[in-house]
């Protein structure tokens, strides 16, 4: 593969990937959503997360074509949790939520992938 056409390499996520759930919370830890009776509007709450998640998440969810708005915050130091909100349009909220996780999640794989050839290449 050369220079272009790593840097031009696109995320493909097919249909039935995003149709399997992503195993959120474990044991009270990991993640909820607040309830409320709006299908497309929403706040998940991550325990032991910070900006790392917070940001990264936030810039692949803002770029989806059917989210009306997404923001994080972190409501204190001393709690260990990050807030998501998010609106949607036209797709749950959850939905929405889950192909982003699995887009990032493909995204991390990929640099990993690409780190791992550059170790190679020493």
């Amino acid at each position: 593969m050369n220079s272009s056409e790593s840097e031009d390499q696109e995320i493909n996520i097919e249909e039935e990937e995003l149709s399997k759930p992503i195993i959120l919370a474990q044991a009270n830890k990991g993640m909820e959503i607040q309830e409320n009776s709006d299908p497309f509007n929403g706040t998940f709450v991550f325990f032991d997360e910070d900006h790392t998640l917070g940001n990264s998440l936030r810039y692949i969810l803002a770029n989806q074509p059917n989210v009306e708005f997404c923001g994080y915050s972190l409501p204190h130091p001393s709690e260990n949790k990050m807030n998501m909100r998010l609106q949607t349009v036209n797709e749950t909220k959850e939905k929405v939520m889950n192909d982003g996780l699995k887009c990032l999640s493909q995204i991390c794989d990929i640099i990993e992938d690409k780190f791992k050839q550059a170790l190679e290449k020493k």
